[in-house]
């Protein structure tokens, strides 16, 4: 059964159109050695102007961090990603969170809201990987660059030998 609230489109690459992503089909790229990112709506792949969206994947005690503001903190483990809010859809696992107002922690089936002009540090806690869909809004000024396509789980893709 095909749903009709779903252009026959959607799974085109044409911008400016509905899209439709499956989680299972995306391609993870490194950020590091304990965590991968997939950069599912941006401008390149969807036109997207005004967010950014993706999906990440980090492994038990992987770290992490960024802020948001006009200027740069300058605080350790936090680089300046620009002006801009994001939240986060947690999907499994936990992550501990420091930030200049103090801590918490989230995990599976939480909504994070993370404003402008704050700092923060994450951590995985617990032995269970994390996966978070994210939103940012605008898109980042300011981002790094993302290593080799690796599996979610950061297993190497073998490349398929042409034949």
């Amino acid at each position: 059964m095909t749903d009709s609230s779903i252009p026959a489109n959607a799974h085109t690459t044409t911008h400016g159109v509905p899209r439709v992503f499956s989680m299972k089909d995306l391609t993870a790229r490194a950020n590091s050695p304990t965590s991968r990112s997939a950069r599912v709506v941006n401008a390149e792949t969807t036109g997207a102007k005004n967010l950014f969206a993706g999906v990440f994947w980090s492994d038990p005690e992987s770290v992490g961090g960024w802020s948001f503001g006009e200027r740069d903190p300058n605080v350790e483990g936090a680089p300046h990603v620009g002006v801009g809010e994001e939240v986060y859809l947690c999907l499994q696992g936990r992550i501990a969170v420091e930030w200049e107002g103090g801590t918490f922690e989230f995990g599976a089936g939480d909504i994070v809201y993370w404003p402008n002009s704050r700092w923060y540090r994450t951590k995985v806690i617990g032995d269970e990987p994390v996966q978070v869909f994210y939103v940012m809004s605008p898109p980042p000024t300011s981002i790094w660059s993302l290593g080799e396509a690796v599996s979610q789980t950061g297993k190497p893709i073998e490349e398929k030998s042409a034949s």
